[in-house]
Formats: structure tokens, sequence, C-alpha cells
């Protein structure tokens, strides 16, 4: 019998939890425009996160067409990996008018910044994933890609000034959408 029920189960509360996390987060700046401003590379990393929850959520469903049956120990790894895309929607945005007081550029540089570390986190448990649990080759073109889009949040996060952060930011949208395209037709194999 298939354990795959309680297992996308499970990944589906977490990955929805997440999801509401960083919607509400985006309805807070909506909300508190006029008193804090807006700032474009939060706005599109949030972007960026919300497609990744939703490749992932894609993902867990075609899960059953390539294993049946998980083990614990896989089990618990696929929980760290959509706990930590929830790590990254708790952080990226605030959650509360407070927290932005000064505009989302100074809460993104101060604690928003610290989502893109969970983001990479997510995208090593990933590769990880994908070679252990689905004999995924890393030399193949989502292992260079996946390589690629791990650094980026990385050196995003490392980078103090706003312009090489901002750069990081724009370079890394395409390359999400190669990625998301790769993964999208992987999945669907």
């Amino acid at each position: 019998m298939s354990n795959f029920p309680i297992v996308a189960t499970v990944l589906s509360m977490i990955l929805g939890l997440s999801v509401t996390r960083l919607l509400l987060g985006a309805l807070t700046v909506f909300r508190i425009r006029r008193e804090a401003a807006p700032d474009w590379v939060a706005l599109v990393w949030a972007l960026m996160l919300f497609t990744t929850q939703m490749d992932f959520w894609w993902a867990v469903n075609a899960l059953p067409a390539i294993k049946q049956e998980f083990s614990f120990l896989e089990f618990l790894l696929l929980v760290l990996l959509a706990l930590s895309l929830f790590v990254s929607a708790a952080l990226l945005l605030p959650s509360r008018s407070e927290d932005e007081k000064n505009g989302l550029r100074v809460y993104f540089e101060q604690d928003g910044r610290f989502a893109l570390l969970s983001l990479s986190t997510y995208l090593v448990l990933g590769l990880i994933v994908n070679i252990v649990l689905f004999q995924a080759s890393p030399i193949a073109l989502w292992g260079l890609l996946n390589i690629i889009v791990i650094v980026l949040p990385i050196c995003a996060f490392k980078v103090k000034s706003r312009r090489a952060y901002s750069i990081i930011t724009l370079a890394y949208v395409p390359l999400n959408a190669i990625y998301l395209a790769v993964s999208l037709t992987y999945s669907a194999r």
C-alpha cells in the first residue's frame, strides 16, 4: 500500500501555510504603501519564491508516478524542503505594518534578506532529493542550473551594496524561469 497520501497531505499543509504567509506579507506591503514605500527587490524575490512554491507543489503532485513508497527519512527530507520554503516566506516580507515602518527596502536589508538563505537551503535540499531519491544525474542541465540558482540568493544575501544585490536579483529572474521550465519538464515525465 502506498503511503503517498500521508506524504502529500503533510507537504500540502506546510506549503499551504507557506503560500498563505507570503500572500499575507504581500497584502501587508500593499496596505501600508502610503506610509512605507514598497521596494521592487523584495517584491521580485517574493514573486520568485511564489513560483518556486508552486513548482514544488506541482512536483509533489507528480511524485506518485516516480515513487509510491517513502521511508520515514525520505518523508522527513521532503518535509524539510517544504519547511525551508515556509521559513523563506515568513522572513521575506513583513507580517505587521510595524515591521515595515521604515519602508520595505530597510526591512529587506535588515531582516528579509535572510529569506534568501532559506531559499538556497531549499534548493540544496532539492538537489540532494533529486540525486538520492530519484537518481537524477547532477551532470544534467538541471544540475548546473540548480548550482547557479543556489549561489545567486547567497550572493544577494552577502553583498551589502544596493546596486550589487539589485543586479543579482535581476539576473536571478530569467535563470529561475529557465530552471522552473526544466523542473516542470522533468516532473512531467
